[in-house]
């Protein structure tokens, strides 16, 4: 835990020395892609060349789908519960139900875009998964490739967050209130998991809601919880939070119409600073964008501590 902690505290020192670096930044989020779909192979080769843990793939993308629509319901609804059925004022104006622009922000084609992320995201560790199956003799090395990997996404991730200049300026707006957003989020998720796990014994509580814990950020939850549980918790983690983006993108009018404009960063969890701010923007009104981005960071930032605590109280 201390050097995934160390390696963001160090990207958020980097990103606020380079916050000027138009250059650097430019890079550094597709580069953060690309490295989050690397540790996403890495991890599918692990869990591919485990024969026992491979063999329980379908029942581990069960689990993980129940999970995270007990995730998305239990943010939904807390949100609603905290901010009421218009937000409680939090946003600078009246919700609009539909933004469009010719990039396709904000349209079916921006959250078509999204979504092809996700999947791309789970191509990469099914590639992996098949690697792992069919390429025996993987070089044993001295220290493991996937958490070297995790240190750096951490790293690029606080770059991120330390060279924002638009975190700052949103807190200084809209004060206190931002809170209450990633705050209904936490409570939803972990009361629809904990839920979801004293319903179904298949499913052990702490690791349920280690699972809820990633809010979304899957790359990072998967590997926290392979170390700290094993490798059938690590897929189910993974498999559960890709879920949660892609039920967001796909359930976005359907949230929003019967739960108001919160349902959707609420339900996006860690991923409505990125993937699913497009569909906050069209859905839930531009006014929701800039909570949707707090939440979004705060979440990230909260991912790490979260599931390590859980796992080891």
């Amino acid at each position: 835990m201390l050097p995934v902690l160390i390696a963001m505290a160090a990207g958020m020192a980097a990103g606020y020395i380079f916050r000027d670096s138009r250059r650097i930044f430019s890079f550094l989020d597709p580069a953060t892609v690309w490295v989050i779909r690397l540790l996403l192979f890495l991890l599918g080769v692990g869990i591919g060349g485990d024969r026992a843990l491979l063999a329980q793939v379908p029942v581990l993308g069960l689990k993980g789908l129940v999970l995270a629509v007990s995730a998305v319901l239990g943010s939904v609804l807390a949100a609603r519960l905290v901010l009421g059925k218009t937000g409680l004022e939090m946003s600078a104006g009246p919700p609009v139900k539909r933004v469009e622009n010719s990039s396709g922000i904000g349209s079916g084609i921006g959250n078509w875009k999204a979504m092809g992320g996700s999947f791309i995201a789970a191509a990469a560790f099914f590639l992996g998964l098949l690697s792992g199956v069919l390429i025996t003799g993987f070089p044993q090395l001295p220290w493991d490739p996937a958490v070297v990997v995790l240190y750096l996404l951490m790293f690029m991730v606080g770059m991120g967050t330390g060279g924002d200049p638009t975190v700052p300026v949103v807190i200084r707006k809209h004060g206190i209130r931002l809170v209450l957003l990633p705050l209904a989020v936490v409570a939803g998720t972990l009361a629809g998991t904990l839920a979801t796990a004293l319903l179904w014994p298949a499913l052990a509580v702490r690791e349920s809601l280690a699972v809820g814990a990633g809010f979304g950020y899957y790359s990072l939850s998967s590997l926290l919880l392979r170390e700290l549980s094993g490798g059938e918790w690590a897929a189910i983690a993974l498999l559960s939070n890709i879920f949660r983006e892609i039920i967001t993108l796909l359930a976005a009018p359907l949230l929003v119409k019967m739960a108001g404009p919160s349902a959707l960063p609420a339900a996006g969890g860690a991923t409505s600073m990125d993937t699913t701010l497009a569909a906050t923007l069209q859905y839930s009104g531009r006014a929701w964008t800039v909570p949707a981005l707090f939440s979004g960071v705060v979440l990230t930032i909260l991912t790490p501590f979260a599931v390590t605590f859980i796992m080891t109280v």
